[in-house]
């Protein structure tokens, strides 16, 4: 059988993310019940949708993040539907079980600070190997760019 690059890319993904790293204890979200940080604490994904503009819900989908400043963060293409909808101003419905819920509805806040995403990126080294070696991992200069959205979840209120 015969793979691509990226049939490759996307297999040492799965296979590096089967085995979280934990964050630390010290990392919480206020508004977040315990259950649902340690399970973020331990977790290799968040399952996050958006609001359409007709009210429903769209795809869940996994997503790589990383817990910082008292929030969740991830980031997206700015093209993505996920990034457009969160423009408009839709909440962002998270997950830690998988695409069938229960959800949590967070604010989404898009952030353009390369430091932070800098700070990101060293987070997502330490919990995904195939971000050490280089990929899919968040940096200065793809969010000051626009090449990539820094998006900074916490619990609507």
């Amino acid at each position: 059988m015969k793979i691509g690059l990226a049939g490759v890319f996307l297999l040492c993904a799965s296979l590096g993310s089967a085995v979280p790293r934990t964050a630390s204890a010290e990392e919480t979200v206020p508004g977040l019940d315990q259950p649902t940080m340690a399970a973020l604490r331990d977790g290799s994904y968040i399952y996050v949708g958006t609001q359409r503009k007709d009210g429903s819900h769209s795809k869940v989908v996994p997503v790589w993040f990383g817990l910082m400043d008292n929030a969740i963060w991830f980031t997206t293409s700015p093209t993505s539907w996920k990034a457009k909808r969160i423009k408009r101003g839709s909440p962002v419905f998270l997950s830690t079980k998988g695409e069938d819920g229960p959800f949590v509805t967070m604010k989404a806040e898009i952030i353009k600070d390369g430091a932070k995403a800098d700070r990101l990126g060293e987070i997502y080294n330490k919990k995904y190997w195939i971000a050490w070696a280089g990929f899919f991992r968040p940096s200065r200069s793809r969010n000051e760019s626009g090449k990539t959205i820094l998006l900074r979840l916490t619990p609507q209120t």
